[in-house]
Parts: C-alpha cells; sequence; structure tokens
C-alpha cells in the first residue's frame, strides 16, 4: 500500500537523524531535571510520593510543553521535505493521491512525536531511582500510572500539537512555521486557559480548553487533591479531563481536515496564482499583429570599487532593512504583536483588582505585567518574546539560503560582519516594536480603566531601557549559536535548550548570576524608592553579558557561511583570514571587559558580601542547630529596656545604633553564662558588646554568629545588670542577589532584629523543612507543634515584652519613625531628630522607617493616630484613620484598654498590598495605596478591613495576648483579627458593607480546593486562618449572639495576660465559646470548630398563597445533608440534626458574578429544626415574598450556595 510505504519510508528517514535522539536525549534530561528539582524536594518534606500518580502526570504535562518546540522540526521535516530539497516536482507528479501523501507524512510524524515521548517516562524512572533518592519517599510501583500518562496526556498532545504543525508546513510550504504552531499552542495554554481563569472566572471552563494540561493537571488537581490523593488517585480519567481530551482531539481532526482539503500537490508558486488566475488572466496578441518594439541599447556603466566606511555603511543600512522586510513578510510578525498587545490589555484588566476591590492601574503596579526577566522569568507569560526570538533569529540566518540565494548573497562585495550586524539591528527593531506596542497596550488599558495620570517617562525607562535589553542580550545569543553551528534545526534546539538552562537555572541547582548567560539581579520600582539601588548591580551583569555576547557575535562574524564552503575545516580556514586588526582589538576589548566586569562582580559578591549557596545555607542553619541548641532551654536575662540612638544617614547608606539592655533575671535560677546572638548580616559590624560587670568571652562563634559569656558573678533573681553595643550597618556593593535595600535615599526600612544583638538561643535560624532536615541529617519534627504539646505552651523570656525609648536621626528632609510616643523632635548640624518613647511594653521586633513622608494625625480616644504615607499616596489616608479610631473605640470597649498612647500607621517601600502589625505600630507596602474603592460604587471598602484587622492585633497577637505556638495558633491571631474586622465593618459602614466583606471571604471557597482539612482547633493554613476560622466565629457569633461571644473572647484575654503560664491554646478558647453557647447549638459549635464539617443544602421549591388576612403562607421544598472529611480526604455521612436559617425575601433572587446571592431585608429570617435530608417548611409572612431559601447567609461551611434559593410560585 502506498500510504504504509510513504508513512514507513519517513519514519525511517527521521529516525536515522541524529537530531531525533538528540531531542530524546534532552527530552529524558528534562523529565530527570524535573523530578529531581521539583518533586524530590517535597517529597522529602512528606508532601507526597515521588512516583504519586499526580507527579506523574504533571512531568508529562510540563515536558511536554518543552517537547512542543523540541519537537516541532518533526512534523515539519515530514511536510516540507520535498519542497525544501527541490524534489517537490518529482514528488507532486508520482501516482500518488493527495490522501496517501499527506496522511503517510503525518502518521508518520506522529509516530515518531510518540515514540520521542517515551523519553519522559524514561527520564521520570531515572529520576525516582537516582543514587541519592531515599527509598522510603518512593510508593508501590504502579506501571498503569505511567500507561495513563502517556495514553491521556502524551498521546493526545502529541497529535494535537503535529496537527497543528503538520498544517501550518504543508499550507505554507515553511518548515519553521511548525516553531510557529508550538508558539501558537504555548500561548492557547498560558493565554487562553489564564483568561478563562482570571477574567471570566471560570476554572472549570479553563480546564476544559487548556490544550496541553498545564491549567487543567499541574494546577488545578494539584490544588483540590488531598495528599492521599495525590498519592493514589490515577489521572487520565476525570470526566473534565475526558472532556478535555476529545474536545481537542476533535479540534486536531479538523485542523487535519481542513488541510486535507486545502492541500495541493502542486508548486507552491502555482497554488498561490491559482486563486487570482481567471481574473488576471488578459487575451495573448497576435504574433502577427503586434506592434515591432525597439529595445533600448544597454550602456555600460563604470561602478565604484571603493569600499570604504561610508558605503559598509550604506550596506549595512541596505542589509538591515532587507531583514526587515524579509522578516515581516506573512503574520508570522504582526499577529504575535497584535496578541501581545491584546494580552497586556488583558491582563492589566484582569490584575487591577484585590479581593474584588478595584486597584489604581498605576505605572509602578502595571510594571509587574509587562515585564520578565531573560534567566528566571517570575511572569511566564512573556516567555513568548525569547522563544519567538528563536524563531527570528533561524528564519533571518538561513533566510537566503532556504531561498537558495545563500550563494548570490555570499558572493556580493559585503563584509562579514555586515551580515551579522545587519540581522541583529533588524531583530533588535523587532523587538523595539514589541516594546513599543506593550507601551501603547499599557496606555490604552490604563485610559480604559479611567486612569490619566500616564508616567510615559517611567514606562519608557523600564520597556526601552530594562526590558529591550534583556531580549537583545538572547537575540545575539540566539543569532551567534546559529551562525555558529550552521545546521538550522540542530541551532534552534540549541537555543531552545539553552533559553531552559537560563530560565530555569535555579530549578537546576545552578544558582550564581555569572553561571547563567543573561542573568543579573533583579531591579525593583516602588514610588517611595524609586529603582532605588537596584540598578547598578543589574547594570553590571548586564554589561557583563553583553561583553560575552559581543565575543560570540565576533565568533559568529569569523565563522559565517558565505557560498558553498560550510565544513567546520574550511570554515576554519576562513576565520583566520578574516581576523583582522579591528575584530582582534574588538575581541580583546571585549575579553577585558569580561574579565575586569567579571572581577568586580565577584569583588562585590564574594568579598564586600557573602556568597553562600542553597546547600551552604541549609548546612549552616544544621550546624548552629548541632552545636548551640542543647542551649535552648537554659535560663537568660529577660530583655526588660531597651534604649538607643540610631544615626540613619540614607544617602550613604549607613545606619551608626548605639544602645543598651536593661537585662533582668526573672526566674527562679541563677544565670552563670549569657548567650548572645550576634548578627551574621552582610554589612552588619558588632562593635562592641559589654556588660556593666565583669564577664568573660568563652565562645565567639563569628560564622553562626553565637557568643557566650560567663559572668564573674551570677545573675541572682530578680536582679539586673546592662548590655551595652554599638553596631554599624553599612550595606556594601552588592550581593548576587542584588543590593542590599535596607537604607536607601529616601524610603530606608530596617529591622532592628536583623542587625542588633540578641539574648539566647534563636529557633529562628533552625530548619523547618522536613526535607531539609532529612537532608542535614536532624531529627524530624513537626512544622508546628502539637496541640496539646504542655512543653510548647511555656512562656518565652520576652513574652512580658520591654520598654523601649530611642532618639533617631536622618536627613534633614525626611521623617524618622519608630515604636512608641512621639516626645520631642528637632534639627541639628542639618539633621532631623526624633525621640520615641513607649507607655508600655512592646515585642523586640523594633522596625525604624525613614522617608519624605507626609504625617496625617488624628486625636481619637486618647489616642494619637499617625498615618506616615507617601506625599502622593493620600488616596486612602482618610479611610485609613477613620479605621484605625473606629477600631480603637470598639475594641477598647470590648477587649480592654489599648496600652499605648499613640498609634504609628506606616508605609512601607516594598511593593505590595499587604500590611503588619506590632505593639503600637502598623506598617503596609506601598501597593496598599493603590487601593480604590471609590470607583466600585457600593462595592467592598477594604481599607477599611485592613487596617481594622491590623489594629486588632494589638489584642490578638500583639503585647496583650500571646497565645501558644502550637496547632490552631492561627485561629488565636488572625481569625479573631479578622473576625474583629467584621465588627468594626458592621458598626462603621453598615450590614452592606458587612455583607460584600463576608462575601469576599466566602469567594474563597468557590476557588477549587481540597476538602480534607484539620479541624479549626488544629488549623496552620493560611486559608483557614483567613477565611473559615473568622467565618466560623461570625456564624457562631448570629446563632448565639455577637455580644456572647464577644464576652468569651474577653474572658480568653483576662485569663492569660503576658507572661502567665500555661500560655492560651484552641482548647481555651473552645472552653470559653462553649460556656456562653445554649445546649441547642452547642452542635453548630462542636461542627464548626472541632470537626471539619460541611453541609449541601438547596432549595427544590417555593409556592405561596395569600390568606384571608392580607398575609402569604409559604411552602418551601429543601434538601439537606451533612458530612464529614478527615484529612486523608475520606467523606463520613452524619446524621441531621441542626439548626438552620430559613429566609423569605420580596423580589426575584438577585446574582451578583462571583459573590453570594445578594438580598434585601427579609420578610422573614428564623432558625429551624432540620432532621430530615428532605423537609417541608411551611411559613406564614406579611407581605409578598419572592423567593426563599435555606441557609441564606451562608452561615454553616457549603461549598455551592447558588442553589439555596428558589423563586416564589403562586
Amino acid at each position: 500500500m502506498k500510504l504504509g510505504r510513504i508513512a514507513r519510508f519517513e519514519f525511517a528517514y527521521q529516525l536515522r537523524r541524529p537530531a531525533y535522539w538528540l531531542f530524546f536525549a534532552v527530552l529524558l534530561f528534562v523529565a530527570w531535571s524535573i523530578i529531581q528539582a521539583n518533586y524530590v524536594p517535597d517529597a522529602r518534606d512528606g508532601w507526597l510520593l515521588l512516583n504519586a500518580p499526580l507527579v506523574i502526570a504533571s512531568t508529562t504535562v510540563v515536558a511536554g510543553m518543552l517537547w512542543l518546540f523540541l519537537a516541532a522540526s518533526i512534523a515539519g521535516e515530514a511536510a516540507s521535505r520535498d519542497i525544501s530539497s527541490g524534489l517537490h516536482p518529482l514528488s507532486y507528479s508520482a501516482p500518488v493521491s493527495r490522501f496517501q501523501y499527506l496522511t503517510g507524512r503525518f502518521l508518520a510524524a506522529y509516530a515518531l512525536n510518540a515514540g520521542l515521548l517515551l523519553a519522559v517516562p524514561a527520564g521520570m524512572l531515572l529520576g525516582m531511582h537516582w543514587p541519592d533518592v531515599e527509598p522510603e519517599i518512593i510508593g508501590p510501583w504502579r506501571p498503569v500510572a505511567f500507561l495513563l500518562a502517556y495514553l491521556s496526556i502524551a498521546l493526545p498532545n502529541a497529535f494535537l500539537a503535529t496537527a497543528v504543525q503538520f498544517a501550518l508546513v504543508a499550507l505554507s510550504g515553511r518548515a519553521v512555521l511548525a516553531y510557529f504552531a508550538s508558539l501558537l499552542l504555548f500561548l492557547a495554554t498560558m493565554g487562553l486557559s489564564v483568561f478563562m481563569m482570571t477574567v471570566l472566572k471560570q476554572p472549570d471552563l479553563a480546564r476544559l480548553f487548556d490544550p496541553i494540561g498545564m491549567i487543567a493537571i499541574v494546577s488545578g488537581l494539584s490544588d483540590i487533591w488531598t495528599t492521599h490523593e495525590v498519592n493514589t488517585r490515577l489521572v487520565g480519567l476525570q470526566p473534565l479531563w475526558l472532556g478535555n481530551r476529545l474536545l481537542w482531539l476533535i479540534v486536531g481532526v479538523t485542523v487535519l481536515g481542513f488541510t486535507f482539503r486545502r492541500f495541493r500537490l502542486a508548486h507552491p508558486a502555482e497554488r498561490r496564482r491559482r486563486a487570482k488566475r481567471a481574473k488576471l488572466r488578459a487575451p495573448e496578441p497576435d504574433d502577427a499583429q503586434a506592434p515591432s518594439a525597439r529595445l533600448p541599447m544597454i550602456s555600460k556603466v563604470a561602478a565604484a570599487s571603493r569600499f570604504g566606511a561610508r558605503a559598509q555603511w550604506r550596506q549595512l543600512c541596505a542589509a538591515t532593512a532587507l531583514s526587515l522586510r524579509m522578516l515581516a513578510k506573512g503574520w508570522t510578525v504582526f499577529a504575535p504583536l497584535l496578541a501581545g498587545g491584546l494580552l497586556v490589555c488583558i491582563a492589566i484588566a484582569a490584575n487591577m483588582e484585590f479581593m474584588g476591590v478595584p486597584l489604581l492601574p498605576r505605572t509602578e503596579h502595571v510594571l509587574d505585567y509587562l515585564t520578565a526577566a531573560l534567566a528566571n522569568p517570575g511572569n511566564r507569560l512573556w516567555m513568548v518574546i525569547p522563544l519567538l526570538t528563536v524563531f527570528y533569529a533561524g528564519e533571518l540566518v538561513w533566510g537566503e539560503r532556504d531561498a537558495r540565494m545563500g550563494e548570490i548573497t555570499g558572493a556580493m562585495p559585503v563584509r562579514e560582519w555586515v551580515f551579522f550586524v545587519a540581522r541583529f539591528l533588524a531583530l533588535a527593531v523587532l523587538l523595539l516594536a514589541w516594546m513599543v506596542v506593550i507601551g501603547l497596550a499599557t496606555v490604552i488599558a490604563q485610559a480604559v480603566l479611567g486612569y490619566r495620570d500616564f508616567e510615559i517617562g517611567l514606562l519608557a525607562k523600564a520597556l526601552l531601557g530594562l526590558q529591550w535589553p534583556e531580549y537583545l542580550l538572547f537575540a545575539l545569543l540566539a543569532l551567534a549559536v546559529q551562525a555558529i553551528v550552521n545546521q538550522k534545526q540542530i541551532g534552534m534546539l540549541l537555543v531552545l535548550v539553552l533559553y531552559g538552562l537560563i530560565a530555569f537555572a535555579p530549578m537546576l541547582g545552578i544558582e550564581h548570576k555569572l553561571l547563567v548567560f543573561g542573568a543579573s539581579p533583579a531591579w525593583s520600582y516602588s514610588d517611595i524608592r524609586g529603582f532605588g539601588n537596584s540598578l547598578a548591580p543589574w547594570l553590571a551583569f548586564k554589561a557583563y553579558w553583553f561583553s560575552w555576547a559581543l565575543l560570540l557575535a565576533v565568533l559568529a562574524h569569523l565563522l559565517w557561511v558565505r557560498g558553498r564552503e560550510s565544513g567546520l575545516r574550511a570554515r576554519w580556514q576562513l576565520a583566520r583570514t578574516r581576523l583582522t586588526r579591528a575584530t582582534v582589538v574588538t575581541a580583546m576589548l571585549a575579553g577585558a571587559a569580561v574579565l575586569g566586569l567579571g572581577a568586580y562582580i565577584l569583588y562585590n559578591t564574594h568579598v564586600l558580601n557573602t556568597w553562600q549557596s542553597q546547600a551552604d545555607r541549609l548546612a549552616r542553619a544544621a550546624a548552629y542547630e548541632r552545636q548551640y541548641a542543647r542551649y535552648a532551654k537554659l535560663a537568660q536575662p529577660r530583655l526588660a529596656v531597651s534604649t538607643m540612638r540610631v544615626e540613619l544617614h540614607p544617602q550613604r547608606r549607613v545606619a551608626d545604633i548605639r544602645g543598651s539592655y536593661l537585662l533582668s533575671n526573672a526566674g527562679t535560677q541563677d544565670i552563670e553564662t549569657v548567650h548572645v546572638a550576634i548578627s551574621t548580616r552582610d554589612g552588619v559590624d558588632t562593635r562592641r558588646v559589654e556588660f556593666d560587670r565583669p564577664a568573660t568571652r568563652v565562645r565567639d562563634d563569628a560564622v553562626l554568629g553565637h557568643r557566650i559569656y560567663r559572668l564573674a558573678r551570677p545573675l541572682r533573681p530578680g536582679e539586673s545588670m546592662q548590655l551595652r553595643y554599638e553596631v554599624v550597618f553599612a550595606p556594601r556593593g552588592f550581593a548576587n542577589t542584588g543590593a542590599d535595600a535596607s537604607i536607601v535615599g529616601n524610603g530606608s526600612w530596617v529591622n532592628a532584629q536583623d542587625v542588633l544583638p540578641t539574648i539566647g538561643y534563636q529557633p529562628g535560624r533552625e530548619l523547618r523543612e522536613a526535607g531539609d532536615r532529612r537532608t542535614q541529617g536532624l531529627p524530624a519534627r513537626p512544622l508546628v507543634p502539637d496541640l496539646d504539646d504542655a512543653a510548647a505552651r511555656t512562656g518565652a523570656a520576652d513574652e512580658t515584652g520591654m520598654q523601649f525609648e530611642a532618639i533617631v536621626g536622618t536627613d534633614g528632609d525626611q521623617v524618622a519613625v519608630a515604636p512608641g510616643n512621639l516626645l520631642g523632635s528637632w534639627r541639628e548640624h542639618g539633621r532631623r531628630y526624633f525621640h520615641y518613647a513607649s507607655k508600655a511594653p512592646i515585642g523586640t521586633d523594633v522596625q525604624f522607617f525613614s522617608a519624605r513622608y507626609a504625617v496625617h494625625r488624628q486625636r481619637c480616644q486618647g489616642v494619637t493616630v499617625e498615618v506616615f504615607h507617601h506625599p502622593a499616596h493620600d488616596g486612602i489616608v482618610a479611610a485609613t484613620a477613620r479605621s484605625a479610631c473606629a477600631s480603637l473605640a470598639l475594641y477598647s470597649r470590648l477587649f480592654g484598654a489599648y496600652p499605648y498612647d499613640s498609634l504609628h500607621i506606616v508605609e512601607n517601600p516594598e511593593r505590595d498590598i499587604g500590611a503588619h502589625s506590632e505593639p503600637g505600630q502598623v506598617d503596609y507596602g506601598d501597593g496598599f495605596a493603590l487601593l480604590h474603592p471609590a470607583t466600585d460604587e457600593g462595592g467592598l471598602d477594604l481599607v477599611t478591613a485592613v487596617v481594622a484587622h491590623e489594629v486588632a492585633h494589638q489584642w490578638w497577637g500583639g503585647q496583650r495576648f500571646r497565645p501558644a505556638r502550637v496547632e490552631g495558633i492561627g485561629l488565636l491571631i488572625e481569625s479573631m483579627a479578622t473576625y474583629s474586622a467584621t465588627q468594626v465593618v458592621e458598626d462603621s459602614l453598615g450590614a452592606e458593607q458587612l455583607h460584600a466583606y463576608l462575601s469576599m471571604m466566602r469567594e474563597q471557597y468557590q476557588v477549587p480546593r481540597s476538602l480534607a482539612m484539620p479541624p479549626l482547633l488544629r488549623a496552620s493554613e493560611q486559608f483557614l486562618n483567613y477565611r473559615k476560622g473568622p467565618l466560623a466565629l461570625y456564624a457562631l457569633s448570629q446563632y448565639i449572639g455577637r455580644d456572647n461571644v464577644n464576652r468569651a473572647l474577653r474572658r480568653l484575654l483576662d485569663a492569660h495576660p503576658p507572661g502567665r503560664t500555661p500560655r492560651a491554646t484552641t482548647r481555651d478558647l473552645y472552653r470559653e465559646l462553649e460556656a456562653v453557647t445554649p445546649q441547642r447549638y452547642r452542635g453548630v459549635l462542636h461542627d464548626l470548630f472541632a470537626m471539619n464539617a460541611y453541609w449541601e443544602f438547596s432549595a427544590t421549591q417555593a409556592n405561596a398563597s395569600k390568606r384571608a388576612d392580607g398575609r402569604w403562607q409559604i411552602t418551601l421544598e429543601v434538601k439537606a445533608r451533612k458530612f464529614i472529611v478527615d484529612e486523608q480526604g475520606a467523606e463520613q455521612p452524619q446524621p441531621l440534626d441542626e439548626w438552620v436559617e430559613i429566609g423569605v425575601y420580596p423580589g426575584a433572587a438577585k446574582r451578583q458574578e462571583n459573590r453570594q446571592v445578594i438580598v434585601g431585608s427579609p420578610l422573614y429570617l428564623a432558625k429551624h429544626h432540620i432532621t430530615q435530608a428532605r423537609e417541608s417548611i411551611t411559613i406564614v409572612v406579611p407581605g409578598e415574598p419572592g423567593h426563599a431559601g435555606i441557609d441564606p447567609r451562608s452561615l454553616l461551611v457549603e461549598m455551592r450556595t447558588r442553589d439555596n434559593f428558589a423563586d416564589v410560585a403562586r
């Protein structure tokens, strides 16, 4: 059969190519690397088994993403080899049908790709059984997991990709378009699916339309499966995934059908002319009647033979223009540019909100969605530009030779460097066009969102000055590799592999940026800090890599192929003749720059700063624990008073700190030795540590930062002594990760714990992750001690806090902020000084800020509330101060008096929207100032809620209440703060805002996640602490009354003042809540806090009739179910004995996107006792009903609430 012979010939031909087996080796290495770099550490940490089915499936997907580009030449070669080799006149005229020709070639390509993808399971097996992998992290051998991953992921992906690649190449005749087909699929995965997930808020739709499986499997299943499910459940038979496979198989078949219909066994030019032939054909004139015409005589033209600098410049311009025209023809340039601009608009629009609240699309914020470093890119979407560069570089270098014009252009009187530089300039112009399109799309998106303060200068600096060079570096690399390798497909493969190594170097254990082409410390920008000192290291590394790129360009120039001489030996011989004086000087200058800049970078990263690999850091932490953990329980003096003078010099990047500690023995034993932890941070020089009594330094470990002093006279119980210190913090140069930004020209932020001496052994320096402890030979232990761990409930030495006083000096145009009341400020020698002192004890986590702040002051409840903010960020200041005042008033009444005379709310220079609380002080990232609820009429005022949450930490987790660091601590700190904030929102903003706030928190339940969780009493996860915990407390308040819950919380606080042991746990909270809960609601309390319970409610029907007295009688049919999910994911149905709200409301049910059902004032709202799976409830209401429902306010934990209501029928 002809079809079979065609397929066998194609299969055998490509199987003999060395490139095929090179692809196989690369893919095997990639699969091995994914297992070793990603999943071995996770398995050691106990999150999964190394050979879990989901690990196998996810690795298949991720490796398949690289396979898209590695193997594009297989389909491209199969579809275009006849045209590229010039044999198509023969093959197209052979007695073979179009179906046989195309089907044979396609089946061969598909079989080759299917065989190539066998490298993935082979690489996985190699990685799982590598010598350093411990047997205990590998589960039972399950061949079916590999088989399912191959059959349901690899083979369908191979069919789709091969079909699209084959189609584009067959219809165009250009093999390189197979790479472009891979880019289309990459964009479909990273663009279309993410758009559906983030913009449309349709995760199931995103998984269905994900062509490769990144959303459907890698992020989809891993988010919703428990550890037990990850280790045991097979991947590939889930209904949604089967639907995904069917959809994309249909797409692949459709693409092939279209290709078979449009393809013609004719010369490519003939195909393009066929559609136009009838229109262009004109009657031919009769030769006999044709008028004679005289042809002009050809005259000899004297050609100039001068080829100086001017002529070479003109040649360069002409060659650049020609290269640009070659790139710009067709749709391979303009279509991606258009798609890129559209993606920018979508990305900005989709991300200009935080928890449902609009954000100001300021340029500093949108830059995150426009830029991505070449090495280790944070924004994976913009990996598409380097991938396109691989494609364009191949086209530029091989364009003339593919068109069989290479010998002609090679014979032209043009220098080799002109050919190379012209192509680089053309690629640079194309990349510049990308930057311009991205910039224009950004401005358009900002304008559409109503923003008018365009910062064109900043946008130009970021895109043209910082992002464009990233791409230019890679463009030079791609062009140089193509020129040096002189094999188009191998060159593209090599560039792709190099890009993979560059982009994912840290995952492969390559950490130093001098070893990764194009790598550099990241630059950063914020409105307060500007670029700060982040540009200097970035420029140094980029200059270093551009010097290397110049050396590569010189080599490419020397080895540039002209004419028929393409062998390596002939090219080396030609290279000697091209080694002109200018070439040698250029190479020497580039080499000198490499050596000089490399030495400068090494001096900064290894001399001025300490270079440590991840392995070094782990070993150092393990050594600290091994040597000094035996002193963890040793009695140490308590830090009672801290006094210091801080001289901040922002312009010089220096902080000079001198101070003293008053150390007291609050225990019952004599203290003979004092352990002092010294900062090992780069730039910290601890110049003096001395006591006011004789002491001998018996241990000084400068490497691990630990000193031991033996006192000449022991410190008796009740006695005190002074420790005086002098520390200079002066960050120098830059490290491998960049320059230390703690002290900068504007926006300095210094954490005293990072630089000052601290007393005693420091558990925070220990390794916590199970895998890290295992690799370092340390004993295993849980991340968080057990809830009933008695030892963990004992108090720490600093639990009662310390008195604090500081004088902080800074530049004359700045404001310095420290904890405590501002006792005075003055100017001296052109500098400003601020004197702060705390009225009540604070924690030891002291932070200093200095910037050109504007200050908003407001007096409320006897407390001075001060908001220190960037002058341009004044949009949220009033709301921040109002919320702080409302919070202080409410919490002081409910939970006890606020212990300080002032509350500082400080904007820090970091680019985040979060906030952080310490006694007497709250700081928030400058991204928090982006919140712009005014643009969302009737939307959530998140500023008020967040500030109320942080102020609540002055009671919950602050100096007022410090629970035991055991399981459930998050419920006692974060859940309490959030629940307290709900009361501020309700009291100051009203019920509608409260409903919006609660709805925002409940939205997290709509995000796919595993139901397997520990009970709240043992909660440690953020979702449980910030969402489920506060919602459970609010639900309980609606059952037993808000006052009863607050009374229980006040009792908890009063029973556990600072310094009292044992410290509080969630069992103490449960006991207090149980004491105020009526017997009928004890079951709700137990289910919400002691069990991981879920409910399912639905209103199936509601009927109403008007009574004679004018009232309405409603019969509501409901369904109910309750079940408990253990930590392994097993569901256990529970009998129904529930008190559940039933509500009746006027009008039709209303819905708001991504939020719970929005309801007005109820006609009826009361709790009913539900004991059956199906119940009929009859209610009489005073007005005409519109809709009725069960659990209308979603008080109980339910994953889906959209069917809780039913419209009332009459």
